[in-house]
């Protein structure tokens, strides 16, 4: 073989090693990521637009405190940096900028606007999150977010109050694998509800790791443990006076409530015992309350207006709100006819 043959074999079979290791390393082979294109596995690129989920206060909202913050959760973590008064603005009316600082909270995917001082009376006002607004990704939202509301006469200077709890204060045999809520008498500061001013201790002194939420449609706040809690114990959970609403008032005390574990995890599906109307029922109210009863007690938060839906025949979605106590979920659907009083 001449040395030219030689050379030109070497540098085959080089080649050859090469485009090998290429391959490899992109994993097509395995079904894993590609780490070099990003398409495919556990590396794929992110390139879902994050979405606004809830406002506070709503769409439409009217009666809103003059001292109120606003604040917008997202559908997934956004870049802090993105969130900010070039693209989280307020106008009361539209047109008249309202001034103020922006803050964002990992710990609910949150953004607040705070006014530097109280809003105009009884003034409609426009708050807008623009596409300069970014998750961790880079994705930006598809169109600008935009919702009005209308404010009240007066600022709100009522503290709030925790309404309701699950498990209940003195509950027995709950479940280990059980997270805790509570849900409150207003809409709360997102960015105050926290690991800091929502605990579980379990027994009292003993503090259980976890992680807390905020949930806008039902102002339900709810700690997740991060594993099952012990059994046969009781457990202390404590919101302090550091949780405020979104005017800025706190608790007037620290709520404080206990329970007491079974001596197993949950593992039975709820089931829905009635319903009101009824299956097939005929001849309801234009604006009846529909009403779902359960066996057990229900996680506030899944209980939404995404969870519970009402359709018309063409399948098109009934306007309505959701909210949740301890017995019973409950959609009230609006209708212009005379109110339902049941």
């Amino acid at each position: 073989m001449s040395r030219f043959e030689r050379s030109s074999t070497l540098r085959m079979s080089l080649l050859a090693f090469l485009l090998t290791a290429f391959v490899a390393g992109c994993g097509s082979g395995s079904g894993g990521p590609d780490q070099i294109l990003g398409t495919g596995g556990a590396g794929a690129l992110d390139t879902t637009r994050p979405t606004v989920t809830s406002t506070v206060p709503a769409a439409g909202a009217t009666g809103v405190a003059l001292n109120t913050s606003v604040t917008a959760s997202f559908s997934e973590p956004m870049d802090p940096s993105t969130i900010t008064t070039g693209t989280f603005t307020l106008a009361c009316p539209a047109g008249t900028a309202i001034a103020g600082t922006v803050s964002y909270a990992s710990s609910g995917n949150t953004a607040t606007f705070d006014p530097a001082s109280n809003l105009p009376a009884s003034t409609d006002c426009t708050a807008t999150i623009t596409t300069g607004a970014k998750d961790t990704a880079g994705n930006a939202l598809a169109s600008n977010f935009v919702w009005t509301f209308t404010t009240g006469a007066a600022p709100d200077t009522t503290a709030p109050t925790v309404t309701s709890t699950v498990p209940a204060a003195g509950a027995a045999g709950v479940a280990l694998n059980t997270s805790v809520t509570a849900s409150f008498s207003e809409p709360m500061d997102p960015s105050t509800i926290t690991t800091g001013t929502f605990t579980l201790a379990c027994p009292a002194g003993t503090a259980i790791a976890g992680t807390v939420s905020y949930a806008s449609s039902g102002n339900t706040a709810t700690f997740d443990p991060a594993s099952n809690l012990p059994a046969s114990t009781t457990c202390t959970a404590t919101i302090t006076t550091g949780a405020r609403d979104t005017a800025g008032n706190a608790l007037a005390s620290n709520f404080v409530w206990t329970f007491t574990t079974g001596a197993a995890a949950d593992t039975t599906p709820p089931i829905i015992t009635s319903r009101n109307p009824a299956n097939g029922a005929t001849g309801v109210c234009l604006q009846k309350r529909i009403n779902a009863t359960f066996n057990e007690a229900m996680d506030p938060s899944t209980i939404t207006t995404a969870t519970f839906t009402v359709q018309n025949p063409d399948l098109s979605f009934v306007g309505g709100t959701v909210s949740y106590n301890a017995t019973t979920v409950r959609r009230h659907v609006c209708s212009n006819k005379q109110s339902d009083s049941q």
